[in-house]
C-alpha cells in the first residue's frame, strides 16, 4: 500500500479499483502535492489516458483533490516504460473507416418533390 512518503511530483499512479467514476487502469502523474487550507494533505494528478467521454463536453484531464485515504486505490509505476507499455494497452482499438462515405443529405437526391429547391437552374 502507498503511503505519502511513497510520492513525489511526477510519480506516476495507476488506478486500481473504479473509483470517482474513473475507470480501473487510469493512470496519471503526481501533479501537485500540498497541504489545504484545513491543514489535510493532498495530492492531485494529471491523467495519461482520460476516458473519451459521452457528454458533449470534454472530460477534464485533472483529478479531484486527493487525500490520503485516497492512496489505497492506486499503485505505483516505477518507469517510464512501463507507462508506455500499459497505455498501449490501455488504448481502445480504433473502428475501422468505411470506404464508401456518406453523403450530406441535400447531395442525396431524395428529397420530398414538394421541397423548394433554392440552389437549381430551372
Amino acid at each position: 500500500m502507498l503511503t505519502r512518503s511513497d510520492l513525489s511530483q511526477g510519480a506516476y499512479l495507476r488506478l486500481k479499483t473504479p473509483r470517482l467514476g474513473k475507470p480501473i487502469g487510469l493512470i496519471g502523474a503526481v501533479y501537485t502535492l500540498g497541504t489545504d487550507q484545513a491543514g489535510d494533505w493532498y495530492f492531485q494528478l494529471r491523467f495519461l489516458n482520460p476516458p473519451r467521454g459521452t457528454r458533449i463536453r470534454a472530460g477534464s484531464q485533472w483529478s479531484l483533490n486527493l487525500h490520503e485515504n485516497d492512496l489505497e486505490h492506486f499503485e505505483r509505476i516505477d518507469t517510464w516504460d512501463q507507462v508506455r507499455q500499459l497505455l498501449r494497452e490501455s488504448q481502445p482499438p480504433k473502428k475501422p473507416r468505411t470506404e464508401e462515405m456518406k453523403l450530406p443529405a441535400y447531395m442525396r437526391g431524395n428529397a420530398d418533390l414538394n421541397q423548394l429547391r433554392l440552389f437549381e437552374d430551372f
